[in-house]
């Protein structure tokens, strides 16, 4: 009995002079959740976070302290973080238990270097178990068995890239733990207990990294303090390390890491080595679980848990673009191949040495004199522009491209093929059967021109047939230019492609433009009066008329939706780089990521950094833009009229995505 009150009055000693000076708790495995000594590093994962510590100090000793933390923060939009922490502990009949919510501020320099701000508001009870020791035990007399208190700190965080460097004002409010009414009293201040700390991840190659970290304790009435941690991450998946803390020893570290998700880390502490032969060691236990998936609008993440050079979007990001390039090269390669097979095809012919003639599975413009037209969906006249090929079987396709009327307002539009030499594009549907898209540049009263694909059924001769019985004409891709006028609502365009006779005068009637076809020297050709068309150079960003029709029934282009007060409404697909369901404000359509990154860029350097990301939608086919997120459609619609007068922002328009 006599060791165990020597060392319980050794800590109550220790614990009323610590408390005196406002003295922090130290923990081991501060480099998982630096939140624990710095409010500012609220929301610094990208998740939401919940962590949980357990440490047993000088295990040797009955009645030894015993500390056990439990914290969750998660970052918010507009740069907004919020958290919380319960702590307890324990040292015999000594019990202190306190509790305390964080709010924390993000401030954007650029995209590597950032602020971050954090202040945490609480309070705390300490007690005294007097059936804990012995009666009339001299140690306790004159003790204050029950205290409450308040508690608070202060904190900001630099960081650039995978460097950071915090510092802290861990004690805000002044309080004795433990009180002896004729003992002597000391009330520091905040600035009398200041905590640095500052650390680096370095990655060595994609699966080893390294992580030092310094940390340095000023006290005014107690000798100050340096500790340094060494982590190394093997795989990102297991971690090794040590600590030296002055005055304190060596400590060993070691810990993995589940699914990028979950972390487990174990600290053994020797002490010193003075006293760790009658103290004993220390043990801690330090857990840190990722709540769902990475918070879309969290703009800067630093993670432990998550130690990859790049984060795992970020990652997703770079092997999309990756596969993209890889598969712009390969069709290239066949593009090459596919000519030089053509030049050695043209070569045997000479040489008599081809004895067998594949069939030519180019597609192939059918001319018609008489016009093949629908009623579609909304009881608007389409024209349907008949295309056919022999395939690899020997079995004939065919294809109509129905072309919708001109848009409300518009007086002409004409259609011709945007890239002749590219043969249209085959997909497969879950039925089985095919679909080809046709790539058309559509020209609206010779001055809007657009780019877009019009997806139909491939036929079978008999079911093209059955269609349309008229005469037509083989010719190249490249003749295919259709001219449509706008008719009055109850009159159907009149849509021809070649005009054979002459044609009377009529205020109703269209003349479509068409190159005169080839002709032999002696043939002449009817004199046609065509009408003039405006051939403006193709823009560089353009939406196309693609995507899945079981994710959504709207076609509008890129234009017509930034010209709409209406908002485009799809159901989530499953690409890696899918927009999570939400209300967006669109700045910007592309085909090519690299090309929607680059937009991004520059809208964030122009100030749009708080929801300014990049996302995919399978319902279209297309990388999207996006300057503002919300889960109210009313605000992206307010958001986007706000923005709609700044300088390159007047084609935004609304997007909603469904789960």
């Amino acid at each position: 009995m006599k060791k165990y009150i020597w060392a319980f009055l050794c800590f109550a000693l220790n614990l009323t002079v610590s408390s005196a000076q406002q003295l922090p708790v130290v923990y081991n495995q501060f480099f998982m959740n630096p939140y624990v000594y710095n409010p500012a590093y609220a929301g610094v994962e990208g998740h939401a976070v919940a962590f949980v510590t357990y440490k047993q100090q000088f295990a040797g000793v009955p009645g030894a302290p015993s500390i056990y933390n439990a914290n969750f923060h998660v970052p918010l939009k507009g740069g907004l973080a919020v958290g919380a922490m319960a702590y307890s502990r324990q040292a015999g009949p000594y019990n202190l238990s306190s509790g305390k919510v964080s709010a924390g501020y993000l401030v954007s320099i650029d995209r590597e270097h950032f602020f971050r701000f954090g202040m945490s508001l609480g309070a705390g009870t300490n007690t005294i178990d007097y059936d804990y020791a012995e009666p009339n035990d001299p140690a306790f007399n004159n003790l204050n068995p029950n205290t409450a208190f308040m508690i608070g700190d202060v904190g900001v965080a630099y960081h650039f890239g995978h460097f950071n460097i915090g510092v802290s004002l861990p004690k805000l409010f002044s309080y004795d733990v433990i009180t002896n009414e004729e003992g002597f009293q000391v009330t520091p201040k905040p600035q009398d207990n200041i905590l640095f700390k500052m650390n680096y991840r370095g990655h060595l190659n994609d699966n080893i990294a390294i992580e030092p970290h310094i940390l340095y304790r000023y006290n005014k009435f107690l000798p100050n303090q340096y500790e340094g941690a060494v982590i190394l991450h093997l795989l990102h998946i297991v971690w090794v390390g040590a600590t030296y803390r002055q005055d304190a020893g060596f400590i060993g570290l070691i810990g993995a890491k589940l699914y990028e998700k979950i972390g487990i880390g174990y600290a053994y502490e020797y002490g010193s080595p003075n006293t760790a032969s009658l103290l004993g060691p220390t043990h801690e236990i330090h857990i840190g679980y990722h709540i769902g998936t990475r918070k879309e609008h969290a703009e800067h993440v630093s993670s432990f848990i998550k130690s990859h050079r790049l984060s795992a979007e970020e990652r997703a990001k770079q092997a999309e673009l990756e596969r993209q390039k890889q598969l712009q090269a390969l069709q290239q390669s066949r593009k090459v191949a596919q000519e030089s097979k053509e030049d050695e095809d043209a070569l045997g012919l000479i040489a008599g040495a081809k004895t067998e003639e594949k069939p030519d599975t180019h597609w192939n413009y059918e001319q018609e004199n008489d016009p093949v037209e629908r009623i579609n969906q909304f009881g608007e006249v389409e024209r349907g522009i008949k295309f056919d090929r022999i395939n690899e079987d020997g079995e004939k396709e065919v294809v109509f491209s129905w072309l919708p009327p001109p848009p409300p307002g518009a007086g002409e539009e004409t259609y011709e093929i945007a890239n002749p030499n590219e043969e249209p594009l085959i997909r497969t549907k879950p039925d089985g059967s095919k679909e080809a898209g046709i790539k058309w540049t559509r020209t609206i009263d010779g001055n809007q021109k657009e780019t877009l694909i019009i997806w139909d059924e491939i036929l079978t001769e008999e079911e093209a047939d059955a269609l349309d019985h008229n005469p037509s004409t083989a010719m190249s891709m490249e003749n295919a230019v259709i001219s449509i006028k706008s008719t009055p609502k109850e009159t159907a365009p009149i849509v021809n492609e070649e005009v054979q006779e002459p044609i009377k005068e009529e205020p109703e009637e269209t003349v479509v433009i068409q190159p005169e076809p080839e002709t032999k020297p002696e043939e002449t050709k009817p004199e046609v009066k065509q009408d003039p068309v405006i051939v403006q150079e193709e823009p560089e960003v353009t939406e196309v008329e693609k995507g899945d029709p079981t994710l959504t029934d709207d076609f509008r282009t890129n234009e017509e939706l930034a010209q709409s007060n209406t908002h485009l409404e799809v159901k989530r697909g499953t690409h890696m780089l899918e927009l999570p369901a939400g209300n967006y404000v669109v700045a910007g359509v592309f085909e090519n990521f690299q090309n929607a990154e680059d937009l991004s860029d520059e809208l964030f350097q122009k100030g749009y950094r708080k929801s300014n990301n990049v996302g995919y939608l399978s319902a279209r086919g297309y990388y999207y833009v996006v300057i503002y997120q919300s889960s109210s459609l009313s605000e992206a619609n307010a958001e986007k009229n706000r923005v709609k007068s700044k300088p390159g922002l007047s084609e935004v328009w609304v997007l909603k995505v469904n789960d």
